[in-house]
C-alpha cells in the first residue's frame, strides 16, 4: 500500500474512529454501528476504502478485523524516517 493511499483513507475522522474500535476487538457491522453511533450507511461508506486499502478485512463469520500486519509495516516506515 502506498503511503499516500494510507493517509488518504485516514483523513476521514469516521474512518479513524472505526479503526480505533476495531483495534480493541473484532466485531460485526451491527456492533460497530452501536459502538460508534454512526449509521449503518455511514459505516458501510467508510468501510469500503478501509477494506480496499486492506486495513480492515471481514472474516468468514462476518466479523470485521483490523489488519495489524499493514499497520505494523506502516509503523516500521514511520520509525525508519523518524530516526
Amino acid at each position: 500500500m502506498e503511503m499516500a493511499e494510507f493517509l488518504e483513507v485516514l483523513k476521514a475522522p469516521q474512518s479513524r474512529r472505526i479503526l480505533e474500535k476495531l483495534a480493541a476487538e473484532d466485531m460485526s457491522v451491527e456492533t460497530l454501528v452501536k459502538k460508534t453511533k454512526f449509521s449503518n450507511q455511514s459505516i458501510q461508506l467508510h468501510l469500503q476504502p478501509l477494506m480496499m486499502a486492506k486495513l480492515v478485512s471481514r472474516s468468514k463469520s462476518g466479523f470485521l478485523r483490523l489488519n495489524r500486519t499493514k499497520f505494523n509495516q506502516i509503523a516500521d516506515w514511520f520509525k525508519l524516517i523518524s530516526n
